[in-house]
């Protein structure tokens, strides 16, 4: 009986280390308030993605963006790891195509593309002077959400 008791403190102690930022499991965070888009017209997709990422560090995502179809991209990371900052590059020719630095690093964007692209998507965490002596070599969650306009129902 002792050992039962023991074993369930032991359990409920990791439960409650999971669910603590720092061992919080990265992988949906795409899917959390932060990230969320509230328009019944739009689906998130499975090319939404989430992971870790270092202050100052880039990570980046090949994505297919159909065209003809509005499309919503939204990122988000923790509160005080903000202002996250994303560009759209054509994967064929490297062209930048967005990039929020210039938009005061919006986290949300809405688009649609003329034709079907292989798009390459950068995440980064930026270094401000308020926020690197800080957060140098510390690591966040960041989620790429990308909403694409349902399917219409043809009558």
């Amino acid at each position: 009986m002792r050992i039962n008791k023991l074993l369930f403190s032991i359990l409920i102690a990791l439960l409650a280390f999971a669910n603590t930022t720092a061992g919080q499991n990265c992988r949906d965070y795409h899917k959390t308030a932060r990230c969320y888009v509230d328009d019944i017209g739009y689906k998130l997709s499975s090319l939404s993605r989430s992971n870790y990422l270092l202050v100052g560090e880039t990570v980046t995502y090949e994505v297919v963006l159909y065209g003809n179809k509005e499309i919503i991209i939204s990122c988000c990371t923790e509160e005080k790891y903000y202002p996250l900052r994303f560009k759209l590059r054509s994967s064929v020719t490297g062209e930048v195509i967005y990039d929020n630095k210039y938009d005061k690093y919006i986290n949300r964007i809405s688009l649609s593309l003329d034709r079907t692209e292989l798009i390459s998507i950068e995440l980064t965490i930026v270094s401000t002077p308020e926020n690197v002596s800080v957060l140098k070599g510390t690591k966040a969650c960041v989620g790429l959400a990308i909403y694409m306009e349902k399917e219409k129902v043809r009558q």
